[in-house]
């Protein structure tokens, strides 16, 4: 196994983002080697074929590490290991497929449809010129244009992953920095008044003692500092605690940067006031992992978060400019529901003409949750 691990980080270098499908893509070769099978090549052309299919590994492999100009070169190269092998076999035209593959490779979604056309165009004038059989152009062709667009809609998918991770990463350092500020600033305040209060009454029972005071007072003294003493525990488990409540205007801060890291601008418009903890930490996940899945999923360049409360009623609506193409939820739409259902609120979802999630539920007209306003307004990534 640890033969195995080497020789994979040898072909596909550390870093790189790339699973074991790698090496399962060097499969479709069958359907070359399946033309050799059938037309069995001797002499100088099998030397050729083995010298074009080794030249193939090396290119295909690196190609996975490279980007720009030199990925463009490599899939030229592929191209025309292609052409050399048509001449020899039928099964030549899947090396015009690999090409048109790796163009989905390309970072940049505009220079990926740019290389598959020019790899298709020319796969169309080489089987022109030679003369090929429909038999070799149709499904070099077909699968040329197949493969392609699928691995430029994964790349999309994963690029938006690696953004979404690394902003969330981002995010969760600055949460754990601000969340040190957050404690040392509040334990200071708490715990600077309970610990001078605490000296001043032990100083007192002190200077009490040496007068010779009655021993009831000092008791009463002592009592109170015992009292104090659990008092400020008890607040500063509780202000300790509180910070693991998801809160909205932490959840929206947090969806900045994660939209702003996948080139989506964010519009929030928060209207309400102050929420019950619960239903505050339950509507800001909600949030969470609807800009996840519209960050992993949708085709959008814009999002809009709207809370507002309409005397008893609430609502949060979450929109896009993309469309629902799957009939069955997935885990992320069925947490949502659950989350919602929880409060006793219900979920709606609209997909015409974009997708839009509507979440509403009744709460008091009137609840406090922590001292000052919540309302943020017209947030944009702007």
């Amino acid at each position: 196994m640890n033969l195995l691990l080497k020789i994979h980080h040898f072909l596909i270098p550390q870093g790189e983002d790339i699973g074991y499908s790698v090496y399962s893509n060097l499969l479709f070769l069958s359907l070359f080697f399946g033309n050799l099978y059938f037309r069995p090549v001797h002499g100088i052309e099998l030397a050729i074929v083995v010298a074009g299919l080794f030249t193939f590994l090396v290119l295909y492999f690196r190609a996975f590490s490279v980007q720009g100009n030199e990925l463009a070169v490599y899939i030229a190269a592929i191209c025309l290991i292609g052409v050399g092998l048509s001449e020899i076999t039928f099964g030549g035209n899947i090396f015009f497929v690999y090409a048109a593959a790796f163009s989905g490779e390309f970072y940049h979604k505009r220079k990926a449809f740019l290389s598959l056309i020019l790899v298709l165009v020319f796969t169309a004038l080489y089987a022109v010129i030679t003369d090929k059989s429909s038999y070799f152009w149709l499904p070099a062709i077909f699968m040329s244009i197949t493969l392609g667009l699928l691995n430029i809609h994964n790349s999309e998918v994963l690029k938006k992953n690696k953004a979404l991770k690394q902003s969330q990463q981002e995010t969760q350092h600055l949460a754990k920095i601000a969340e040190r500020e957050r404690i040392s600033r509040d334990l200071h305040d708490l715990l600077g008044h309970s610990l001078s209060v605490i000296t001043l009454k032990s100083e007192l029972a002190s200077k009490m003692i040496d007068k010779g005071i009655s021993l009831e007072k000092i008791k009463t003294e002592i009592k109170a500092v015992e009292e104090l003493s659990r008092k400020t525990l008890a607040q500063v488990r509780d202000a300790v605690k509180g910070y693991n409540v998801a809160t909205i205007k932490g959840e929206i801060l947090q969806v900045k940067v994660a939209t702003q890291a996948a080139d989506i601008e964010l519009i929030a418009s928060i209207e309400v006031e102050s929420l019950p903890i619960k239903v505050e930490s339950e509507l800001a996940l909600i949030i969470r992992e609807a800009i996840t899945n519209v960050i992993r999923h949708a085709e959008t360049k814009k999002v809009w978060i709207v809370l507002k409360q309409v005397t008893t009623q609430l609502t949060l609506t979450i929109s896009d400019q993309g469309q629902i193409t799957m009939r069955k939820e997935q885990s992320g739409m069925q947490n949502m529901r659950t989350r919602i259902d929880q409060l006793g609120g219900k979920m709606e979802v609209e997909n015409d003409p974009n997708t839009q999630l509507t979440f509403t539920l009744h709460i008091a007209e009137k609840s406090q949750t922590y001292d000052g306003k919540t309302t943020l307004s017209n947030v944009t990534n702007g």
